[in-house]
């Protein structure tokens, strides 16, 4: 989950532009997002899914580095051929895609209009108040 939701915040980051350079900008962040989350995903099993003796296994206690080295090879041996695949795949999927998709989205903004300004008509009517001989109760 942090992966998709890292993905989506980073894609929330990436500059305005318009034309040629967005789809460009969209596919290079379509591919690099890919070996992202796929490196993330790894990260949910990579503690518990090998032998302990293992040279790429997680190992408690290790230096940093040292557990960093281990989990790029982790990486690189397991599923690196995996997320290149999917890096391509998105990459090429948004550059023919992205055109009409982009489109369809500014399209549905503009008719949602969803940067109209609220507007207030009339006066807020008061709540009625509440009898002088009535007794309050908890529920109220």
């Amino acid at each position: 989950m942090f992966g998709c939701a890292w993905v989506g915040i980073f894609a929330g980051l990436l500059p305005r532009v318009r034309g040629r350079a967005e789809i460009l900008l969209l596919a290079v962040y379509a591919a690099v997002s890919g070996y992202f989350f796929g490196f993330m995903l790894n990260l949910s099993f990579w503690p518990f899914s090998l032998d302990p003796t293992s040279s790429i296994a997680y190992q408690p206690g290790l230096p940093v580095l040292e557990q960093l080295h281990r989990y790029l090879t982790f990486f690189a041996v397991t599923s690196l051929g995996w997320d290149t695949g999917r890096a391509i795949t998105t990459a090429v999927l948004v550059t023919l895609a992205g055109p009409a998709v982009l489109g369809a989205f500014r399209c549905a903004a503009r008719r949602a209009h969803f940067r109209a300004a609220p507007t207030f008509t009339g006066a807020a009517v008061p709540s009625p108040a509440r009898s002088e001989s009535a007794p309050v109760s908890q529920a109220d």
